[in-house]
């Protein structure tokens, strides 16, 4: 039996994460502290031959974007740098790990909807429906064992391409946010796991959809839902039988401390999955400095 734990590095979209970078002047610094907590158990088989598999993840992130002006639309690049730590047991088999996981960079930039502005600018203008583009690229670069079932590092990179759209009625307000995301896998040549040599991961497609309401003026309420499709890994050619396919349902509640910073909690748990797929909960905490 062998457990490998593949970690988000927390810049994924949650309720508003698009207008991060957007909620900000050009020529400044925006950053970003992720942490989430994730449990998951898979499911037995019915016979008692194969346990569950019980994970428990502890993931961090921090993210420095440095805001820009891409000929007259807002635009902000990133540098990712994750942290995790991983513990899991399946039967009598226990192990835990803990490192730097796959740094990233990030690129983003307005479609339409939210020109570059100055501090002064940003000042008096109304927020407006608009769209945006996301380009992550995480690397192979973090903590990494070739044989060891579970590892912080993927040890491989990732392109994962966003689009999201952001409709507001009211000014700002209120948000209706849909992302569309796509990811891609190198192989990992080397996975060496009970034998293997080379993990390989097909494409997944993510569908997200966030609805949120600012309640004050500091303080706002989102629900959110997520939707997996795709990513099978495959070992040394043969399948495993993982499909995402996993609907998630979250709330969430964000908080303003202080002019130019923020905090999120969310939550998130699994509603809908194939059978051979964990359930899972996760809760995650965001805190947002602009300077």
């Amino acid at each position: 039996m062998s457990v490998a734990a593949v970690l988000s590095t927390g810049v994924t979209a949650r309720a508003g994460s698009a207008r991060d970078y957007l909620n900000a002047p050009v020529d400044s610094w925006l950053l970003n502290y992720n942490a989430g907590y994730t449990t998951s158990v898979t499911p037995e088989d019915g016979t008692d031959t194969v346990p569950g598999v019980r994970s428990n993840v502890f993931a961090q992130s921090v993210v420095l974007t440095r805001i820009m002006d891409y000929w007259g639309r807002t635009g902000g690049f990133s540098l990712v740098l994750p942290y995790a730590l991983i513990d899991t047991s399946v039967g009598p088999f226990h192990a835990s790990t803990n490192g730097v996981s796959d740094v990233g960079f990030l690129w983003q930039m307005n479609i339409f909807g939210g020109p570059a502005l100055t501090r002064e600018q940003f000042q008096s203008f109304i927020p407006q429906t608009f769209s945006s583009f996301h380009l992550l690229v995480t690397t192979p670069l973090g903590t990494y064992q070739p044989s060891s079932p579970i590892n912080p590092s993927a040890n491989r990179w990732m392109i994962s391409p966003t689009v999201n759209f952001s409709y507001t009625p009211d000014q700002g307000w209120s948000w209706i946010e849909t992302y569309v995301a796509g990811r891609i896998f190198t192989d990992n040549s080397n996975y060496l796991v009970n034998g293997a040599q080379t993990l390989t991961q097909r494409p997944l497609l993510r569908l997200e959809e966030h609805l949120s309401r600012n309640v004050t003026d500091a303080l706002w309420l989102s629900a959110d839902a997520y939707f997996n499709l795709g990513g099978e890994t495959s070992i040394d050619g043969i399948d495993q039988d993982n499909m995402a396919n996993t609907l998630r349902i979250g709330a969430g509640m964000g908080l303003r401390l202080w002019r130019g910073a923020d905090m999120g909690l969310n939550y998130e748990r699994v509603v809908a999955k194939p059978a051979s797929e964990p359930y899972s909960q996760t809760v995650r905490l965001t805190v947002r400095q602009l300077w």
